[in-house]
């Protein structure tokens, strides 16, 4: 169905109402005075909203034309994380008996969030993993805020891994690296770069001293270059970006090779950089919502609906 991340007119939303409360086949006369529309407006409504394949067919028999209506198939998808869903859980349980009365479609959601078993159990395991994932999440967060100070102030760093290694480092960036978020670290015995996942970090310390780091930020970078040319995942991404003053146009901790930015005469950005597709990187290009088109190269740009496809999925 078209228009899913548009905001909807109060008119619109009543129209398609209309159309979602029906199951089998009716005139597309009935309908069009249902919607409070012409025949001719309904019809081009129906054809706008509800593409081919959208659960909603259009022909004609006996000179009269029919509008057959799968409302299985228009059912929404909404691509919620677990504690959005739990949120949505724990409001519908909030809800009063007489607004469950007076409102048939929050009695039906109800019903379909607190008496089905299956619905039930999956609610209860978001709930774990949503716990679960809240807890890593922190304790990383706390230790790239710690990483960052120190990168900023030059200081230097001892850390244990969950391998049980000891390291004393100058942090230099914390990046998203052949798909982990990583910590890129100038050693203080052989001042070598080294990679550490961020899932491997178990503990932060700040260690006093007055030694200043030996790497520079260029070769930092080029050992990031390094990196990505052996693992043959880098690409060179092409966006267009509309209204680029209301986005964030570089997602954090992500390295952009040679990048590049030129606004055309319609006042869209075409943005280049070198990358490394993963999940975060997709999620940035999520949150641009509708202000951003993917132009190059073709690959990426399947593999990314391709995980927007399996986020949908997972959710479903």
């Amino acid at each position: 169905m078209k228009g899913s991340g548009s905001k909807l007119g109060v008119e619109v939303v009543k129209k398609l109402m209309a159309v979602g409360d029906k199951q089998g086949t009716i005139k597309l006369t009935d309908l069009a005075a249902e919607m409070g529309l012409s025949t001719e407006d309904a019809l081009v409504f129906l054809r706008e909203w509800f593409p081919e394949g959208g659960g909603v067919e259009i022909y004609s028999s006996n000179n009269e034309s029919l509008v057959d209506i799968d409302a299985s198939s228009l059912e929404y998808m909404l691509p919620l994380s677990p504690s959005e869903w739990i949120g949505l859980s724990q409001l519908v349980q909030n809800l009063g008996p007489t607004q469950l009365q007076k409102t048939p479609a929050l009695k039906s959601l109800y019903r379909k969030m607190t008496e089905n078993e299956a619905i039930s159990k999956v609610m209860g395991l978001l709930q774990e993993l949503e716990s679960w994932d809240q807890e890593i999440n922190e304790k990383q967060q706390s230790f790239v805020s710690q990483l960052e100070s120190a990168i900023d102030s030059k200081s230097q760093i001892g850390l244990v891994t969950t391998h049980h290694k000891n390291y004393q480092v100058f942090p230099c960036k914390v990046i998203h690296l052949e798909g982990r978020l990583s910590l890129i670290a100038e050693d203080m015995n052989d001042h070598c770069l080294l990679v550490v996942p961020m899932v491997e970090v178990m503990e932060l310390t700040t260690i006093q001293s007055t030694k200043s780091p030996r790497v520079t930020a260029f070769e930092v970078d080029e050992f990031i270059v390094a990196i990505r040319s052996m693992s043959e995942k880098e690409t060179r991404l092409i966006l267009k970006i509309h209204d680029p003053q209301s986005v964030n146009l570089f997602p954090n901790h992500h390295f952009l090779g040679k990048p590049c930015m030129i606004t055309n005469p319609q006042g869209d950005l075409i943005w280049a950089a070198y990358v490394e597709p993963c999940d975060d990187l997709f999620e940035w290009l999520i949150s641009l919502n509708g202000n951003v088109e993917i132009l190059d190269p073709t690959k990426f740009k399947d593999d990314f609906l391709m995980y927007c496809e399996e986020k949908l999925r997972k959710v479903a």
